[in-house]
């Protein structure tokens, strides 16, 4: 009787431990999570979703658009990723995310932000962010800058949840017009789709199109004095990261929806943040500060939403690096992850 109750209490210790070992087994490290991104890549050009471990309620978006898994870019994907690669993984909310340089439809270049979540150790949450040839600058696209892909020192790291908070506090700063509200480190720069808006080498315009403006005001017509005077007024605006958004640059943005932070990777040092960019075309004169005082320029118009990724770059507590893309669409579109 002694030997048939210890079984029973074994068969009974057995069921309470092994949930916990099995969710143990199913939980993937940061290099896990990066191979698993590698192998998902590799099945979207082999269109072949069968190649990694979706999930069986899984749910899968592609610019905002919830579609089937198998759909989208897994048709239509034929090449890469190329030499421009930057992952970030976070074994605690173990998610993942990349930026990389891809090819659809056979030789088109497009820059593709993945994200991929899992659960129990398979994809549960897959999104897709497609940003065609037209909207990109490929010559930035080559290779990814060093800062964005090293890991960092001990001694530079900053705690987990600053890091949540520093890269939160970026969309603060937009909508307050207050560079001081996220901290900046001086040298940063940031790029969106590939193209320099802040910091860096200053870009040469196209035409008569501002500097440090290609993504963010519409391109000039020749002699145009307003923007000419737009681009005379971006002139005098520092070009820093705290300095432009101070001045009022992004003036024109309405308002940030769907904030989501949820990437953290400790080894390299980046924060990854997903958001909804609205703009509403109310706003039809912005007062930038300018080291001379206040010019009025014309802000942007046209009513449209830009969903965006962004990829902070944190050493010693400061924003060193922004990587962000940005999908045009329809005025009031959602993210499909409200």
């Amino acid at each position: 009787m002694r030997m048939k109750h210890l079984g029973i209490a074994l068969v009974l210790i057995s069921l309470l431990v092994a949930p916990g070992l099995l969710q143990a087994a199913q939980t993937c490290d940061r290099q896990c999570l990066v191979d698993l991104m590698k192998d998902y890549l590799a099945a979207l050009v082999a269109h072949d979703p069968s190649a990694v471990p979706f999930d069986q309620y899984v749910k899968f978006t592609e610019n905002t658009s919830e579609i089937p898994v198998g759909y989208g870019l897994w048709e239509t994907a034929s090449g890469g990723p190329s030499e421009f690669q930057v992952y970030a993984a976070d074994p605690v909310n173990q998610q993942v995310v990349a930026l990389v340089m891809m090819k659809e439809n056979n030789n088109q270049d497009i820059l593709l932000g993945v994200r991929l979540a899992l659960k129990r150790g398979k994809i549960a949450e897959a999104e897709h962010h497609v940003v065609p040839r037209n909207e990109i600058h490929l010559e930035n696209l080559i290779k990814p800058r060093p800062g964005l892909v090293e890991d960092i020192s001990p001694q530079d790291r900053t705690p987990r949840d600053r890091m949540l908070d520093i890269g939160l506090s970026y969309y603060d700063a937009l909508t307050g017009e207050d560079g001081t509200l996220a901290p900046f480190a001086l040298e940063c720069q940031r790029r969106e789709n590939g193209g320099i808006s802040v910091g860096g080498k200053k870009e040469a315009p196209e035409s008569t199109e501002a500097p440090e403006a290609k993504r963010d005001f519409a391109p000039p017509e020749v002699g145009d004095p307003e923007m000419m005077k737009l681009a005379k007024a971006l002139s005098l605006v520092p070009n820093t990261c705290e300095g432009q958004i101070t001045a009022g640059v992004w003036g024109y943005i309405s308002e940030i929806r769907n904030r989501r932070l949820p990437v953290i990777d400790e080894q390299k040092g980046l924060a990854v943040g997903f958001s909804n960019f609205y703009h509403d075309s109310k706003l039809k004169t912005m007062k930038l500060k300018v080291s001379s005082g206040e010019m009025s320029v014309p802000a942007w118009q046209g009513n449209f939403n830009m969903p965006a990724i962004h990829f902070f770059k944190i050493k010693k507590g400061k924003i060193y690096d922004i990587e962000a893309t940005g999908l045009v669409l329809p005025y009031g579109t959602r993210t499909g992850w409200e």
